[in-house]
């Protein structure tokens, strides 16, 4: 877990110190809220997140995008999960497609502070000045594209 931890929280700061070549409208704050299921689509087993990302755009075509996502089972609250993630974005006017890394962390319930091997997460949506879009998935490395965790995501920027 401080293995997993202290990838994320590099790439954290290599995001926000090359952030301050930026120009102010470059670099866009979004509050999300969504929804994961598995790759069955029968959604007897889905998840709710709500979290927040920030975009970091390094030119017209590319950004960074570190994301932080809670996560809990139907709205039970039993237990929460934390999903951190960054991804790499490439940009083609209001859509976009990218890859990263993503985990799953316990963070509540007996079972705390478990966590799962990183992950492939790809993504693609689109997004206007204040609002944003999309979908993805999230598959481990050991079954790349076999099992997969699908959602869908939408989000209001500040």
């Amino acid at each position: 877990m401080k293995k997993t931890l202290s990838i994320i929280l590099i790439v954290l700061i290599f995001s926000v110190a090359f952030s301050g070549n930026l120009k102010a409208d470059s670099t866009k704050f979004f509050a999300n809220f969504g929804m994961m299921t598995d790759d069955s689509f029968s959604f007897d087993y889905y998840l709710w997140t709500i979290g927040a990302n920030i975009d970091f755009s390094i030119n017209d075509l590319f950004m960074i995008s570190p994301e932080v996502n809670v996560v809990t089972y139907k709205f039970e609250f039993s237990t929460f999960l934390l999903e951190p993630a960054v991804i790499a974005n490439f940009k083609l006017g209001t859509f976009f497609v990218g890859a990263g890394l993503s985990t799953f962390i316990v963070v509540t319930g007996s079972d705390f502070g478990d966590h799962s091997d990183l992950a492939l997460k790809l993504n693609a949506g689109f997004m206007g000045d204040n609002f944003k879009f999309r979908v993805y998935i999230i598959t481990p490395f050991e079954d790349l594209l076999g099992s997969n965790i699908v959602g869908v995501q939408a989000g209001i920027g500040f």
